[in-house]
């Protein structure tokens, strides 16, 4: 292979060389020469046209050889200048565990822990974590439904809470006018649970967006590639933002409902004292007693609906820990059978053109460790010619390598023209050399 190429190195400085005394006597010495008239006799043949023009001979891309890890190497089996065919041993690894191994052990060990310990802090049975480990657990749609349902069960108690207290103050007209009271408190009520609805959908988004930044924290820890670093730490940054607006929005919802609490305790000792000490009839008792029970109702399934969304806030963080380990130990797996590797080959047949590596050297992942020239990739050559003279020349044309010393082993064709980007008024012909 590395004579082939001397060879047509060789040819082309042969053939600029030519070129050169050619346009040297084509120019000065025949153009002083005695024009010479003689006659012959016309055969029949076919007219042909030469286009003449040099260039550099440019060989094809090299192959960059390079692993993913940082890996001692043990000893370089391959020589600059050798030839290697596909397979060929080139470089062997220590055995020795890569740095990119140990910090995923140690980033798998943490994940476990903070599942581990997240589980015993949720409270959940053992057949609830198979489900959330298995992927069994329910949907996000059964989820929204359950929600939807123990939303609804908040309306109807609200509804009939203000229906019961609507049919005391029309009872209790004839007593001292507490209008304004009765109202304001059945307004502070339902603004009290709408509070408290608006209180759980706030935290139940908060701890999704912080269930989604630790799961992105920790597979930001374990990237070895830079590119890939830098993309994760931009999500990162993101989902942060996410979480910290996600519990500022908590937090305003508890200060409103902290003051609209307030604002109903208020309301409720207002009405009290609004009422003087005339008997109220039989049947106004009842309804005072219907409506403490509906109170009761409405604060019940609004701490049914706050308990669900905790439990399913709970199991999507829980899920969200355990997929992380799930990564963890597969990036782990994947080290640990690179690291069982410990021969490089060639990908390709060619010869090794560079080596940037010595034995006892660690390398860094994704760099170029060795560069090998493919076997029989094309070699090219192009120069500029006139508009008119690229017009005599098409695609497929053979090119022909004038005075080769070296043998009519060497072939030429024209594999493109296009226009010349230096100079629009000529066009640039590529031959391909094999």
């Amino acid at each position: 292979m590395k004579n082939r190429k001397e060879k047509i190195k060789n040819v082309a400085i042969v053939f600029l060389s030519i070129l050169l005394v050619l346009t040297f006597f084509s120019n000065t010495i025949m153009n002083r020469s005695l024009v010479e008239v003689s006659t012959q006799m016309i055969y029949g043949d076919s007219i042909t046209s030469k286009v003449r023009g040099s260039g550099s001979v440019v060989a094809g891309d090299t192959y960059s050889v390079s692993i993913k890890e940082s890996r001692k190497i043990a000893t370089i089996n391959v020589k600059k200048g050798q030839n290697v065919e596909q397979g060929t041993v080139l470089f062997t690894l220590d055995e020795s565990e890569s740095d990119e191994l140990l910090t995923a052990q140690e980033s798998l060990l943490s994940a476990t822990r903070d599942y581990e310990l997240a589980v015993l802090e949720s409270g959940i049975t053992p057949q609830e974590r198979v489900a959330i480990e298995s992927g069994a657990d329910v949907s996000l749609s059964e989820k929204q439904e359950s929600l939807n349902e123990a939303k609804a069960a908040i309306d109807a108690a609200k509804e009939n809470l203000e229906t019961l207290t609507a049919e005391k103050s029309a009872l209790d007209s004839t007593a001292p006018d507490t209008t304004a009271e009765t109202n304001a408190y059945a307004q502070a009520q339902r603004e009290l649970a709408d509070a408290e609805v608006d209180k759980t959908n706030k935290d139940l988004i908060y701890q999704e967006a912080q269930a989604r930044y630790n799961a992105l924290s920790s597979s930001t820890q374990t990237s070895v590639d830079k590119n890939e670093s830098q993309m994760d730490a931009s999500k990162l940054a993101s989902a942060k933002e996410e979480m910290d607006n996600a519990y500022e929005a908590y937090m305003d919802a508890v200060q409103t409902y902290n003051e609209l609490n307030a604002v109903a305790t208020q309301a409720a000792k207002d009405l009290e004292d609004a009422k003087d000490t005339t008997e109220i009839t039989a049947e106004s008792g009842e309804l005072a007693a219907k409506i403490e029970i509906a109170n009761r109702v409405l604060e019940t399934a609004t701490n049914d609906y706050s308990e669900l969304s905790k439990k399913y806030s709970s199991q999507i963080s829980l899920y969200m820990q355990y997929n992380a380990i799930v990564k963890a130990q597969e990036k782990v797996e994947k080290l640990k059978q690179n690291a069982s590797e410990l021969e490089v080959t060639a990908p390709i047949t060619g010869q090794v053109v560079d080596i940037l590596y010595t034995a006892g050297q660690t390398t860094t992942p994704q760099e170029t460790i060795m560069s090998i020239q493919p076997e029989n990739k094309a070699y090219t050559l192009q120069f500029s010619v006139t508009a008119n003279q690229a017009k005599r020349v098409k695609v497929g044309d053979a090119a022909e390598i004038m005075y080769n010393y070296y043998g009519h082993d060497v072939s030429a064709k024209v594999t493109d023209i296009h226009r010349d980007p230096n100079n629009r008024d000529n066009s640039v012909i590529v031959c391909e050399l094999s």
